[in-house]
């Protein structure tokens, strides 16, 4: 890594890698760009003490939907190691573990195309690259990740919010059927955050409005200094 450069950390969504960032990357050309991962952790607190190991000292976190949970976990773990946090498509609200999916990776196909096509906006539904990208990140990462990042146990941490001392954004997106408007309000009040809403996208930012994410972020990142 540049030691002249600040460093940024993105973390993905549910069964979602480092493509869902692609095009958010070269917005970035002028950070270090680290990725969090699934690769150790049944908790959120694990996976975020994991991903914690790998990161510098002092860095800029961004975490999409179930990235979300994490990077806040990465944040209560190490406040002192976080400049600032932004929160994309994600939620504070509890969610318990869902029915476990296959175990194999002979059985597993990745995720169904009708869940695939509810993260998007209902004009890209027939976006067959887009919608292969996704199938993609999530047959890469398996069976045992998928079942893994199922038996997540989301607790709610919105009263934890209130107690972050750095700068926060939360971003979502006018047309996001997975998240509501609602949800990122709540954290947006809780963290004193700015909130801001993407046009004509639905839950998959990163990857449906790269240039537009990255604007919004990059204009915020800049009022704040970091």
């Amino acid at each position: 890594m540049d030691s002249n450069k600040p460093t940024i950390v993105f973390a993905p969504g549910f069964m979602t890698d480092h493509d869902l960032w692609r095009d958010v990357v070269p917005h970035f050309s002028d950070y270090n760009i680290m990725y969090a991962d699934f690769r150790e952790g049944s908790t959120l607190q694990e996976l975020a003490a994991s991903n914690l190991k790998r990161c510098p000292e002092r860095f800029t976190l961004m975490g999409f939907s179930l990235g979300g949970y994490i990077a806040r976990h990465m944040l209560y773990q190490a406040p002192g190691r976080v400049q600032a946090l932004v929160l994309v498509g994600t939620s504070t609200r509890p969610s318990g573990p869902s029915v476990s999916g296959p175990t194999t990776n002979k059985m597993f196909r990745g995720m169904s195309r009708a869940a695939l096509v509810r993260a998007v906006h209902t004009s890209r539904a027939e976006d067959e690259a887009l919608i292969q990208r996704m199938k993609d990140m999530g047959t890469r990462l398996g069976a045992e990740v998928f079942a893994r990042l199922s038996a997540l146990d989301r607790k709610s941490d919105l009263e934890d919010m209130r107690g972050i001392q750095c700068p926060v954004l939360v971003v979502t997106a006018d047309q996001d059927r997975l998240r509501s408007l609602d949800e990122s309000n709540e954290m947006a009040e809780a963290a004193q955050a700015k909130l801001v809403v993407l046009e004509h996208c639905g839950h998959m930012m990163p990857m449906e409005e790269p240039d537009q994410l990255a604007s919004r972020v990059r204009g915020w990142l800049s009022e704040n200094h970091t």
